[in-house]
């Protein structure tokens, strides 16, 4: 396989997976500056500031998120809508040097398509080429957790318990479904935009009596410091080392540092130490319930050692919500599909109403797939920040609002002190008694006339006042 990283042409061969009305023959040779003639202005502007090495299909391959022995992976962007998405590129030539990646270079994607969870990262398209092998998966742009714990040296407990949590319900459906991950490690644990953990990659997952593979837990595969001491001894095994790699998880995200360790490394010495539970010091601020599920999950004896669904009702995961033990469908029922991507889709994009509907309910890894997947995230992203931004007018709204009434207010309280002082140093006279019943001789004809002005200038300052 030619550099990524410098080789600008596309990869011939067969394209699996990739729609042709979308992809027309000659656009693998098409610069990407000239796809942005179809898109939107903002799809445009992505595509302007995405750095590509090569394109592929419909996707723009570009800068490198993660290498293996066999295989890298790569940020994509999906030409079409824009949307980007993380590739994983499998050397062929370098596969041909491992007997066991070469029988299992397609298992991977097989295996993938039989999951769906939200905590596991989502296959969208698998492409191949004469040289390459593509896996087309949702990019997490929250980043790789390992980064994260490098940052802050360790986690907070309570993070590390949202973490541990997502991760057991992630491995429990697995194992529901007869999948033995194998490879879990905190690399392996990616954060998408929401700050929740995805599983990826799936290169040593097995999964037995579905597929047909035959005498699938007998492999020495893995990494050593994240392997069940059974795995180490060339044992058999069965799913429970998954659960022995959440404890070493586990402890990596509670610690920032592995819980056996040796120096100079041994694999004999590194086994005995699990055997022994010889296990590093925790930091003291660590709970007695945390530690204490630390101790079942790393428990050397396979026998001994809790499996999944015994995991989950520990305390200290606090998973005791009744809507956790609903197992999550590897299908999408009907009434889940987005009907506004899929009249999208049909109407727009020219797709059949009939191929849409089998991909997304299949969970077949293809182009259609890629699209409603990509457009449906979409939509979801803009529909929330929409309710971002209502949410943030409502606040600015009513803050002016209530400064507009406090201001109206004291405008109010102002203006009736202005016209309560005079009214207050009004005196009305006493009432008069009417000359005619007056037993003694009434006051002079001046000084009733007094009196009467004197009424008449009280009763105009009232009226003046009250309805100015």
């Amino acid at each position: 396989m030619s550099d990524a990283g410098t080789d600008m042409r596309t990869d011939s061969g067969r394209m699996l997976g990739v729609k042709a009305p979308l992809a027309p023959a000659g656009t693998e040779d098409t610069p990407p500056s000239s796809l942005s003639s179809g898109l939107s202005r903002g799809q445009a502007d992505i595509l302007r500031n995405f750095y590509p090495t090569k394109r592929v299909g419909n996707y723009l391959i570009g800068r490198k998120l993660g290498e293996g022995s066999f295989a890298k992976v790569r940020e994509g962007l999906h030409a079409i809508t824009g949307e980007k998405v993380a590739v994983k590129v499998i050397d062929k030539k370098k596969a041909k040097k491992d007997s066991y990646v070469t029988k299992n270079l397609r298992r991977e994607g097989h295996i993938q398509q039989m999951i769906r969870h939200p905590n596991i990262t989502q296959l969208l398209d698998i492409l191949e080429t004469d040289n390459s092998y593509y896996l087309v998966m949702e990019l997490c742009p929250g980043g790789n957790l390992m980064n994260h714990i490098y940052e802050k040296k360790r986690l907070e407990e309570r993070e590390v318990q949202k973490y541990v949590r997502q991760l057991v319900m992630a491995v429990e459906h697995l194992h529901r479904a007869g999948v033995v991950h194998r490879d879990l490690k905190i690399e392996n644990l990616l954060l998408d935009e929401q700050d929740n953990i995805k599983l990826i990659d799936f290169g040593l997952s097995n999964c037995a009596g579905i597929l047909g593979y035959s005498d699938p837990f007998s492999t020495q595969c893995g990494s050593p410091a994240y392997a069940a001491p059974e795995l180490l001894s060339r044992k058999k095994y069965g799913p429970k080392v998954d659960v022995w790699s959440i404890g070493v998880n586990m402890y990596a995200m509670l610690a920032g540092n592995l819980p056996f360790t040796v120096e100079p490394f041994s694999l004999n010495a590194l086994h005995q130490r699990m055997v022994d539970k010889d296990m590093n010091p925790l930091p003291p601020s660590i709970s007695s319930a945390a530690t204490s599920l630390l101790k079942k999950l790393l428990e050397p004896d396979p026998d001994k050692r809790p499996n999944i669904h015994q995991v989950m009702a520990d305390p200290w995961l606090q998973l005791g919500n009744p809507h956790t033990g609903v197992p999550y469908l590897n299908r999408i029922h009907i009434e889940e599909i987005n009907h506004i991507v899929l009249l999208h889709m049909t109407e727009k994009m020219g797709y059949k109403h009939s191929e849409v509907l089998s991909a997304v309910l299949t969970n077949k890894a293809c182009h259609t797939l890629t699209v409603y997947f990509l457009l449906n995230n979409k939509m979801k992203r803009i529909s929330k920040d929409i309710s971002v931004l209502s949410h943030e007018f409502n606040i600015v709204w009513f803050s002016q609002e209530k400064q507009y009434n406090m201001e109206k207010e004291k405008k109010s309280e102002l203006f009736q002190t202005q016209w309560r002082k005079p009214i207050e140093k009004i005196t009305i006279p006493p009432k008069q008694t009417p000359a005619y019943l007056a037993v003694n001789k009434g006051p002079t004809k001046e000084k009733k006339h007094r009196n009467v002005k004197l009424t008449k200038a009280c009763y105009s300052t009232c009226i003046s006042f009250l309805f100015c």
